[in-house]
């Protein structure tokens, strides 16, 4: 395994590269678990605009961020402060603060449940940009995998898919025993797009048990596989460990996270090309929202 994760210039994914694209993208998917992607369509200004308004957000007094507590994970909405999240419940709190958005243009886009218009409008924005990005990666794996093109597009209309905004502060008290930023944990749904500033600290767990950094592209998103599309894929394409170290140097991190996740109500049954002949799926059908909901509850 190289030092790094791939990256896959999406511009190939037109014309008589798309094929060999396409492959690409399936392998890393399969061998990794993580790439990165580049030329994505996304505007940088939108994403620029999305990181300032975090910044605001996370600048403002915990009294006054305490009004957007995060309370209710059906709603999945809100401010979650330092120490309320463990993504890995062996572990000390996540050194880490976030605001969460689901399905922002619908379920969330109520005035009362955000701080302020600039916010709500950055996160409009970029949603927007990201789910067609999503839909890109989601119908590159699907060709990869001998499947329909928009085999995964119809359990995506945008009920599960989550914005979150991400600030790990730096913080100069000691750290407690296996304290991290972000504890080590695979992601829910079933796939993953992620914005990081140039701080750095995201780390993958490699096949051979070491962790590999993931160095800060500013030019690049980061897409994960989730749990779902690992057991949608009979463990074909690979959900893999991940984690951000705390800040130590003196700076803080940001980044941006858009967990594209399947309806609720989305049956996720193993993919036929998935299944050799002769064998079983290693998996039964579940649909998506009692999934999530279970990994959610775990998590707070």
């Amino acid at each position: 395994m190289s030092d790094t994760i791939p990256l896959i210039d999406l511009r190939m994914l037109a014309g008589e590269t798309r094929a060999a694209t396409v492959q690409a993208i399936r392998e890393a998917a399969e061998q990794v678990g993580f790439f990165a992607v580049s030329h994505t369509g996304v505007h940088a200004v939108v994403v620029e605009g999305a990181f300032a308004a975090a910044r605001h957000f996370f600048d403002l007094p915990a009294a006054y961020k305490e009004q957007w507590r995060y309370r209710d994970t059906a709603l999945n909405h809100g401010w979650v402060s330092t120490g309320q999240e463990s993504l890995d419940p062996t572990r000390p709190a996540d050194r880490k603060e976030s605001f969460t958005m689901r399905n922002v243009v619908h379920t969330s886009a109520r005035d009362e449940l955000w701080p302020d218009v600039p916010l709500r409008d950055a996160a409009f924005r970029l949603y927007r940009e990201a789910q067609r990005l999503a839909e890109r990666v989601l119908v590159a794996l699907a060709e990869g995998l001998g499947l329909r093109s928009d085999e995964f597009l119809a359990a995506h209309t945008g009920e599960n898919q989550t914005l979150r905004l991400l600030h790990y502060p730096f913080d100069a008290r000691p750290l407690a025993a296996g304290e991290l930023g972000a504890g080590a944990h695979t992601d829910y749904g079933s796939i993953t797009l992620l914005w990081q500033d140039d701080a750095g600290g995201l780390e993958v767990l490699a096949r051979d048990g070491q962790w590999l950094a993931v160095p800060p592209r500013p030019e690049a998103v980061i897409v994960n596989i989730g749990d779902l599309m690992q057991r949608w894929t009979n463990d074909r394409l690979r959900s893999t460990l991940h984690r951000v170290q705390p800040r130590t140097d003196g700076r803080d991190r940001y980044s941006i996270a858009f967990f594209c996740d399947p309806d609720d109500a989305a049956e996720i049954a193993v993919v036929p090309t998935c299944v050799a002949p002769g064998e079983a799926p290693r998996y039964a059908p579940i649909t998506a929202g009692e999934h999530i909901r279970a990994k959610l509850k775990a998590t707070y």
